[in-house]
């Protein structure tokens, strides 16, 4: 039957050249639900922390405040992961001497990142100094010179395998499956920075566009270092680490 044959070799062809765009589609509507969620619950989560904590452990709290857009990545998460069972975007495991090799690059990339944005940004008239001052945080790990170590864990460590599970093991991991390794972590900066627009809402373009433009240089960063190590807890670390530099432009809200 040459007519089914043709008809059916026509389907899987049409096929073959949708499926990019299938996981191109998966991979946004995932990055605008996650986000609207994340974004949801850390209007009510970061005000409950306030009243909870912020007269008895005022630093726990600023942190605890910071990290509310990851706790709604957590709630995006659990539901997911519950209605899918798609355990094969969870790429635990314990590093090894390459993984904290990416470590130290991954840290080293988002230095360059800055550096190579205050480079570019002034071509396009941007700089940035806007962005100077905003989401930083007055609180470091030396406020707690003995429990530094447990609150690194709980509160740097662990919110950043959250949000970098979402980005990096769900959205990005949709991309991979079928886009070349290079498509792959440029689409997934991509909508990493524009996911993070969200918390710009209000802001002027200036600081918008900047805002943006930094945060892609980032999160090409981020998505290399999972690519080349395909190992969450790596660029969690990175993730996490960054987030003790205090003079990171806006990243104390990330």
């Amino acid at each position: 039957m040459p007519q089914a044959d043709d008809w059916l070799s026509s389907t899987r062809q049409h096929i073959e050249i949708s499926t990019p765009f299938r996981a191109l589609l998966s991979a946004l509507g995932l990055t605008v639900v996650g986000t609207l969620t994340s974004f949801v619950v850390s209007l009510v989560f970061r005000p409950t922390a306030t009243v909870l904590l912020e007269s008895s452990l005022p630093a726990v709290s600023a942190l605890l405040m910071a990290k509310g857009s990851q706790v709604g990545f957590g709630v995006f998460l659990g539901v997911y992961f519950v209605a899918t069972r798609q355990w094969e975007y969870t790429r635990l495991r314990q590093p090894t001497g390459n993984d904290l090799l990416w470590v130290v690059l991954g840290n080293a990339g988002l230095q360059l990142a800055v550096e190579a944005s205050s480079f570019v940004l002034p071509f396009f008239g941007l700089s940035l100094d806007v962005l100077s001052g905003t989401g930083s945080l007055d609180v470091d790990l030396t406020t707690w010179p003995v429990l530094w170590p447990g609150i690194f864990a709980f509160l740097y460590v662990l919110p950043a395998l959250v949000e970098e599970q979402f980005f990096r093991g769900i959205v990005q991991g949709r991309l991979s499956q079928e886009f070349h390794p290079a498509s792959a972590v440029v689409g997934g900066a991509a909508l990493f920075a524009g996911a993070h627009g969200l918390y710009a809402i209000g802001q002027s373009p200036e600081f918008l566009m900047t805002y943006l433009l930094n945060l892609f240089g980032q999160g090409l960063v981020f998505c290399l270092v999972y690519e080349r190590t395909d190992n969450l807890l790596t660029v969690a670390l990175v993730h996490a680490i960054s987030w003790t530099a205090i003079d990171f432009p806006f990243f104390g809200l990330l």
